[in-house]
């Protein structure tokens, strides 16, 4: 009988004394979960994390740029809040577990929700370090305000999953409906947005994987312009991976129709691809670009960042003779079927031979073909020559005030003149050929030497420097 008493005791010692043990280990697990969030472009800037025996509480304030208005392109900078209840492990309410983690976002301001909307986050962490994390924000309306629109939200559902180390990760999201509307009319509808995607690291310690994202229906009206744009069945598929010759990845566009005003577009498919990549640099890139995404800077400085990143590993990217793929595009429009394929690889080309244009020519090696309606063909060609002649006679207006414009008629007639000694100039030298209604070319590129629907192009090469 004592034994079993003593027994007891100890047992009933060991559950008092674990969670107070756990909740060092949970600490460490939540602020490195809390870092993790901050690398998708919400920068972290303060945490009150306040350990007590047998749970914690945290508060974690982050900042992140927003569009001021749906679609436009200046920013504000808006913050919020995870607020978290921890309760330290062995013993939460959904069983055995190294912690139970319910948060809730609180927004600082109004300038996108009420600053009283509550979402709830719910993340269960196992006894072997396994997470999971399901979201649930609240559907709300919040009414028209002065320049800002009115929001209907229907709310989203999500759930993540991860590894202690966070180096396995999936998540999948849903969204029903998004609208924004305009006192005047105008709006802006997502409706049937979802998100899956699954990533873990490799040998090389890249985050590598796949996902899709996918929208049933976007619709974007504008009663001052009198337009209108539907999409229907948009989405976005990627997947990457590590192979021998290095990592290769490809991103693939799809929509069902997409209805412009009067016309519609569409089935349309666009894949593009990557491949020979350097798993190095490309490591670096990630690590940079999510240094980059922490610093909340402007998108000017943004790109220059990105720009200075890339242009730091491309003697590395070049080392692999990396591949750029267009295969297949496909996009059926009122006038008929665009369809095309690109293939441009690199061969044993080096940093150092880029101001070379001759040296570059002879170690890239390509092929391609477009096939589209002749009737969209000559519209572009059209659009083309205008945007040429109204710059050269804007030049003209300011070398010269005096100097006579041509009116709308006149105008078109140069349009229509230019475009079509352009085209028959493009027939004659067969870079475009003639098939029944519609207009094709096929060019391959090989040791410097581009040949054109089977015929050699001399190629413009500029002075090396």
């Amino acid at each position: 009988m004592k034994r079993f008493v003593a027994l007891f005791v100890l047992l009933g010692a060991i559950l008092l004394a674990a969670p107070g043990v756990i909740g060092f280990q949970v600490q460490d697990y939540y602020q490195q979960l809390m870092q993790e969030l901050g690398k998708g472009g919400a920068k972290v800037v303060a945490g009150d994390y306040r350990r007590e025996w047998f749970g914690a509480r945290d508060e974690t304030r982050f900042r992140v740029q927003v569009p001021k208005q749906p679609g436009g392109k200046e920013t504000q900078t808006l913050e919020f809040s995870l607020v978290s209840e921890i309760v330290h492990g062995p013993l939460t309410s959904s069983g055995i577990a190294l912690a139970e983690v319910r948060s809730e976002i609180r927004i600082e301001g109004e300038a996108l929700l009420p600053a009283d909307y509550q979402a709830s986050i719910d993340t269960l962490i196992t006894i072997t370090g396994q997470g999971t994390t399901r979201i649930n924000l609240p559907a709300t309306r919040i009414p028209a305000k002065g320049k800002q629109p009115a929001m209907q939200f229907d709310g989203m559902q999500g759930e993540m999953r991860f590894d202690p180390g966070f180096e396995q990760v999936a998540a999948e999201l849903t969204m029903p409906v998004l609208t924004f509307e305009q006192s005047n009319g105008s709006l802006l509808k997502l409706q049937g947005m979802r998100l899956d995607s699954r990533s873990q690291k490799d040998a090389s310690g890249l985050m590598l994987g796949g996902g899709r994202f996918s929208v049933d229906r976007f619709e974007l009206n504008d009663t001052a312009r009198e337009s209108r744009l539907q999409i229907r069945e948009l989405s976005v598929d990627a997947e990457s991976s590590n192979r021998e010759s290095g990592v290769a990845a490809h991103i693939r566009y799809s929509l069902q129709s997409l209805q412009l005003d009067d016309k519609t577009y569409g089935p349309a498919e666009l894949k593009l691809g990557l491949a020979n990549l350097s798993a190095p640099a490309l490591l670096e890139i990630q690590q940079s670009v999510e240094a980059i995404n922490a610093q909340q800077l402007s998108e000017q400085e943004k790109g220059a960042a990105l720009m200075s990143v890339l242009m730091g590993n491309a003697p590395a990217l070049l080392k692999g003779d990396p591949r750029l793929s267009i295969d297949p595009l496909r996009v059926e429009t009122p006038d008929g079927l665009i369809e095309g394929q690109l293939s441009l690889q690199s061969r044993g080309l080096q940093w150092q031979d880029l101001g070379k244009a001759s040296v570059v020519l002879g170690k890239l090696a390509g092929e391609g073909s477009l096939r589209m309606p002749e009737k969209l063909f000559r519209g572009l060609m059209r659009q083309k020559a205008r945007t040429d002649l109204l710059r050269q006679f804007e030049q003209r207006r300011l070398a010269d005030p005096d100097q006579p414009v041509p009116d709308e008629a006149q105008l078109e007639q140069l349009v229509e003149r230019l475009s079509e000694q352009q085209i028959s100039v493009l027939l004659g030298q067969e870079i475009l050929v003639r098939e029944g209604d519609a207009i094709l070319t096929e060019a391959t590129l090989a040791d410097g030497l581009l040949s054109v629907n089977g015929k050699t192009v001399p190629l413009p090469v500029p002075p090396e420097q």
